[in-house]
């Protein structure tokens, strides 16, 4: 017999042959086949197989298995690469050698090109044609019209100039107005609250935002002035397209008035006026928290409804935002859920909101929560406030008011910080000279660098607090304290507390929740969390661990207090010297004047804490200071307010007679802006 033959491009032993038809010699199993290898049929005239020489071919793969093999390969690699770049990083970022970069926020913003002069256009054409009478009449048609509703005929509405020629539009009597006397009475179906602009089945977009808040998976909170934005957007179009005078009476006016109106609040001033607020707070924390708060429920209302994007622009929602955040007073209004009862409710009320700001001047500087209460009503000209009876708010007078008088009401004693960013005006000077002891200031504690696990799972990001400028028995740093302890807490501080509360539980206000003989053995986390209060945003400890947590934790709140004192671009003396030369030259815009004002305020407010601050680090650093760390209770039928706590260190009478009137004179140049 012939035996097959294998023809192949490289060279291979000879097949071994033998008689008697045996195969001696031949190891007979599949062997590899090189692609390059070919079967050559066998020769001859027999027709017979013979299985000598045949070669084996193994299964290729199929090209879906390839494909991922390949992409099998291409996931580890890049797998692979990214571990290696986070960790090339990681170590750059302990070497010092890089840092992390983050694209920062930058709001959207939009301020008026020219707003002296659209105040001046809009006077003059208010005056000329008695725009402002003709509006005044078709608002209190409107309200009359409602069920219950009345205007006095002793109010009118005038246009006038106020400071340096801003355009102003107030209410006036005409006549004698004695005390008590109704002056306006607003029917609750007139009343923009938040239930009520909700519930406004007219507008397609707040039946397109209520419906996707109904359907959506996630609980998605609007706030009660997201839903009274939406309204006034809706019928100020409405208002424009049918000149109606069944709308409000602001929005007459429309883009004129609100745009001038805007110009003076800080979120709409352009970079040379923000200029003036440079270094601080408000700057730097509550202007961006504004544009960030708004944008947010923009975001919100746009996520549920993506039409909305192109309907209504985000500078248009940012501007009505900040109408009804200016415009709107919280009132007692009856409850949706159980109209027996009022709850306290964020309401636009048309021709009430023209009542403009006004407290007098104190007789002597005001310090604590009372004294701001006793002003306040005495100092206000009127009231606003919700009668059952009559279904309606009523503007009421609390005293006489002769003719010609403005109708006023005081929007509360806060910093003129306070009333520019929401109000668009600040109080004279020496309004902050009375009030200062009234005033907080903002203090931030960073997250300490290489932070322990069993401590860092409690911290999210850094913390800001307001800290009083004359601390007293309602408003104490315990706060900022409680904070700092925690910051700086070492692992002994806490185990160490731990071993002292379990003999005296005392030590804290809060009992601590004891685990049997697991207490005796707890680890470091767990001791955090008996000693401290771990639920708390930031977390807190109530009571000092120890003297050296507590001279810890003043000292990184001096630390802190300081760098804030240096981050002010001028001083306090700077400021007066720029007051006074615009008191007699008229050098400063209003916006600029308003900036001055508040810049001076806060440094005043900050110089005063810190002055406190320097004196209780200094005391705590002596033997003094130590034994005062003890602990000590106030009566459990004392009555505490603001959350203070009732287990303190003996210490802290110090600091509440550090905030009385007269003890803080001087003020350490460190603690002076230069």
């Amino acid at each position: 017999r012939k035996r097959g033959i294998i023809a192949a491009n490289m060279s291979c032993p000879p097949a071994a042959s033998v008689s008697d038809g045996s195969y001696e010699g031949v190891r007979r199993r599949p062997v590899p086949v090189h692609y390059d290898w070919h079967v050559a049929p066998s020769q001859g005239d027999d027709g017979e197989d013979d299985d000598d020489g045949v070669v084996f071919e193994e299964e290729q793969p199929t090209k879906f298995q390839e494909y991922v093999g390949m992409l099998c390969d291409y996931v580890f690699w890049i797998l692979l690469a990214y571990c290696a770049a986070n960790l090339l990083l990681w170590i750059g970022e302990q070497l010092g050698l890089i840092h992390p970069h983050f694209e920062e926020w930058m709001p959207v913003r939009w301020w008026h090109s020219d707003p002296h002069g659209v105040q001046k256009k809009l006077f003059e054409n208010a005056t000329s044609g008695a725009v402002t009478a003709a509006q005044f009449e078709g608002l209190k048609k409107w309200i009359i019209g409602g069920p219950g509703g009345w205007v006095s005929p002793k109010l009118t509405v005038v246009d006038y100039l106020s400071e340096r020629g801003r355009y102003e539009r107030r209410l006036e009597v005409k006549e004698v107005v004695e005390q008590d006397e109704i002056l306006v009475r607003l029917p609750l179906s007139h009343v923009l609250s938040s239930d009520f602009c909700k519930q406004d089945l007219t507008d397609s977009t707040i039946r397109q935002v209520v419906d996707a808040q109904k359907k959506h998976t996630e609980t998605i909170e609007i706030s009660a002035w997201t839903w009274i934005t939406l309204y006034m957007i809706a019928h100020s179009r409405k208002g424009a397209i049918s000149a109606s005078e069944s709308w409000r009476f602001d929005s007459l006016l429309r883009t004129e008035y609100v745009d001038a109106a805007l110009s003076y609040i800080p979120i709409f001033w352009d970079d040379e006026n923000l200029h003036w607020l440079n270094g601080t707070d408000l700057l730097n924390i509550h202007v961006l928290d504004m544009h960030a708060a708004i944008e947010t429920e923009y975001h919100k209302i746009t996520y549920m409804v993506p039409s909305i994007q192109d309907s209504i622009p985000v500078i248009e929602f940012k501007k009505w935002a900040m109408v009804v955040m200016s415009r709107g007073e919280t009132v007692d209004l009856p409850d949706r859920e159980n109209k027996t009862r009022t709850v306290p409710q964020l309401a636009i009320m048309p021709l009430i909101d023209l009542v403009d700001h006004h407290l007098p001047m104190p007789d002597q500087p005001l310090f604590t929560d009372d004294d701001l209460l006793k002003f306040q009503e005495r100092g206000s000209h009127t009231n606003i406030s919700y009668s059952a009876d009559s279904a309606a708010v009523i503007l009421r007078a609390k005293e006489r008011l002769d003719p010609k008088v403005a109708v006023t009401v005081g929007y509360g004693v806060r910093s003129n910080a306070d009333y520019l960013l929401y109000h668009g005006f600040t109080m004279p000077r020496e309004w902050s000279d009375l009030t200062i002891c009234t005033q907080y200031g903002m203090i931030e504690l960073p997250l300490p660098e290489n932070m322990p696990i069993w401590k860092s799972q409690f911290l999210a990001h850094p913390y800001r607090f307001a800290v009083p400028a004359c601390p007293n028995r309602k408003s104490t740093p315990h706060v900022i304290i409680g904070a700092a302890r925690f910051l700086v807490a070492s692992e002994q501080d806490v185990l160490d507390f731990e071993a002292r509360l379990i003999k005296d539980p005392s030590l804290l206000d809060a009992t601590p929740v004891f685990r049997g003989d697991k207490f005796l053995h707890h680890s470091v986390r767990e001791a955090l969390v008996n000693v401290c209060d771990t639920k708390a945003q930031p977390p807190l400890c109530r009571s000092p661990l120890s003297w050296e947590n507590e001279r810890a934790a003043w000292a990184l709140v001096k630390k802190q207090t300081l760098a804030r004192v240096v981050a002010h671009i001028t001083s306090t003396d700077e400021d007066d010297r720029i007051l006074r030369e615009d008191d007699s030259r008229n050098s400063l815009s209003v916006n600029q004047r308003h900036a001055v004002i508040v810049r001076r305020e806060e440094k005043m407010t900050l110089q005063r804490w810190c002055s406190i601050v320097l004196k209780i680090a200094g005391f705590l650093d002596t033997p003094a200071g130590e034994a005062e760390c003890g602990i000590t209770r106030i009566p459990d039928s004392e009555t505490l307010e603001n959350h203070e706590p009732r287990v303190r260190p003996r210490y802290w009478q110090q600091l509440l007679d550090l905030g009385k009137p007269g003890e803080v004179t001087d003020f350490p140049t460190s603690c002076r802006a230069r």
